[in-house]
């Protein structure tokens, strides 16, 4: 996993370099705000499933 995550980072800086600096800010926030949505959508269903699992075994 912690390969993954930095492979994905190194791939993101490479493709980076090629925008100026006020351009990569923009969109280095731009995935920060998608990966938090992302992060809250998982953790959402996993909640949601977890939810559902406790109604089954009710």
């Amino acid at each position: 996993m912690e390969q993954t995550i930095e492979q994905i980072q190194n791939d993101i800086m490479s493709r980076m370099q090629k925008f100026d600096f006020a351009d990569q800010v923009f969109i280095l926030r731009e995935l920060e705000n998608f990966c938090g949505q992302q992060a809250d959508e998982a953790l959402k269903m996993e909640y949601d499933m977890a939810a559902m699992e406790d109604m089954k075994d009710e």
